[in-house]
């Protein structure tokens, strides 16, 4: 057992302090360390949509609708200096790509001939977003607000696609 525990410690998974009992050697009592916490499953998102049903049912989807609303402004306060209006497009889109990465998502920027798309190929929110799609909604809003009012969705994880796609015209006329 102490060899496991060795090698547990060593790789930031366990610590211990030694505790002293009376006569002979001291114990040791072992944790897990604040890293080791993320090795366990978490069931946040349940626990998140089972406030939000409760939400709904005492004061209504409106409710639901507003505090989406409100998530969408805060995020887009926070990220509107990083994604200045005034950079050119495709440095706004590959900061939005940067600040989407560092938030745990997997995003690939693409480009044609005439479009961008940001591809989102995982949500933290995705459960949520299956009953409640106005996290969708106004997630598609905030690109809106940071790269343009023509900016769409083509394909959304929620509704079963494998990705978010967004798609961003690149002429000036957004």
């Amino acid at each position: 057992i102490r060899q496991h525990l060795l090698a547990l410690e060593r790789k930031g998974i366990v610590t211990y302090e030694s505790k002293r009992h009376g006569i002979g050697r001291p114990g040791f009592i072992y944790m897990l360390t604040d890293e080791a916490d993320d090795l366990f499953p978490k069931h946040y998102h349940l626990f998140l949509v089972d406030i939000l049903r409760e939400i709904e049912k005492r004061e209504g989807r409106k409710k639901i609708d507003e505090i989406f609303r409100w998530r969408k402004e805060r995020i887009l306060e926070e990220r509107m200096d990083g994604v200045n209006g005034k950079r050119p497009l495709p440095v706004r889109i590959e900061r939005i790509a940067g600040i989407l990465q560092k938030d745990g998502y997997l995003v690939e920027v693409e480009e044609d001939k005439n479009n961008y798309f940001i591809k989102q190929y995982n949500c933290p929110i995705s459960v949520i977003s299956k009953d409640y799609m106005e996290a969708c909604r106004y997630e598609l809003e905030m690109y809106k607000d940071l790269l343009g009012k023509r900016v769409s969705r083509i394909q959304c994880l929620s509704e079963g696609a494998s990705a978010c796609i967004y798609n961003i015209p690149k002429t000036a006329k957004n």
